[in-house]
């Protein structure tokens, strides 16, 4: 089993995909930064006008935890996009080339198979969002310095600067968990479709579907909201207000974790009765 494992975290490492979804995300959040600093303060002002009648506004507003936080908001689809591509390939990709074959002559049951796959998954989904938590934070504090957070989000929250940093890292833990939810699901699309392609269109569909549904359709029965996974990927946002909703968020990720699970008995279960040669 461990064999099996360290050959699946070798060929992870070995993609030209796993490199350029990291290069994908640095790039995303040099360009946030560079937006921000050439334009950063004309937005700003633009965005917090309707408040300057009601408050006094002062000190290092346009700061490196301000921007941070803005990138945070790519958690909404181009994240799950970019996990999703890797996702997938590292399950569909051995019934394209047809090295499942070859896998499957060896002295390993297909679910240690699985598994060893889903480990590696896992793995860079972990190191997805810390490479995405690092240039996201670090680059911005260094070019634009610390201070307090404004954050709009069903009123205005002020969220001081020695706590940034714990509501940060517990987001990054939480978005984590949800992209390894999210990435079950292309696992599950991966083994049923056995084509990368097919699988990230279809999980970004059900992304596009959930997202309309809980913006639009909803939006007068919030009890049905619940059930849609963006419901529950959004919850990150939650770190960032006055008074945390811990049990909100414990709920959510019980939901997070459960998904995670159910797609990997499902998928366990495909590929168990699934027939190679199809």
């Amino acid at each position: 089993m461990k064999a099996l494992l360290y050959t699946e975290i070798y060929k992870l490492f070995c993609s030209s995909r796993t490199y350029t979804t990291f290069a994908i995300a640095i790039v995303l959040m040099a360009i946030i930064n560079l937006g921000l600093y050439t334009d950063g303060e004309n937005i700003l002002s633009f965005i917090l006008k309707p408040l300057k009648d009601y408050f006094i506004l002062e000190g290092n507003i346009l700061n490196g935890y301000l921007i941070a936080y803005f990138s945070l908001n790519t958690l909404w689809v181009h994240i799950p996009v970019l996990v999703i591509i890797v996702g997938t390939y590292i399950f569909s990709s051995e019934f394209e080339y047809g090295t499942i074959k070859v896998l499957l002559s060896q002295p390993i049951s297909r679910t240690q198979l699985i598994v060893s796959k889903l480990a590696a998954m896992v793995l860079y989904n972990i190191m997805f969002m810390t490479v995405l938590a690092l240039f996201a934070l670090v680059p911005s504090v260094l070019i634009f310095g610390k201070g307090d957070v404004m954050v709009l989000n069903d009123g205005l929250h002020f969220i001081l600067e020695s706590s940034f940093l714990k509501r940060y890292v517990l987001t990054i833990l939480f978005a984590t968990l949800a992209m390894i939810a999210f990435s079950s699901m292309g696992m599950f699309l991966a083994i049923w479709f056995k084509n990368t392609l097919t699988s990230i269109l279809v999980a970004f569909g059900v992304l596009i579907f959930h997202t309309l549904i809980q913006s639009f359709v909803l939006a007068l029965s919030s009890g049905w909201q619940q059930l849609l996974f963006t419901f529950h990927m959004s919850m990150w946002q939650q770190f960032f207000v006055t008074e945390v909703p811990i049990r909100m968020i414990v709920k959510s990720a019980i939901f997070l974790i459960a998904m995670t699970l159910i797609f990997t008995q499902l998928t366990i279960y495909r590929f168990k009765y699934i027939n190679i040669s199809e």
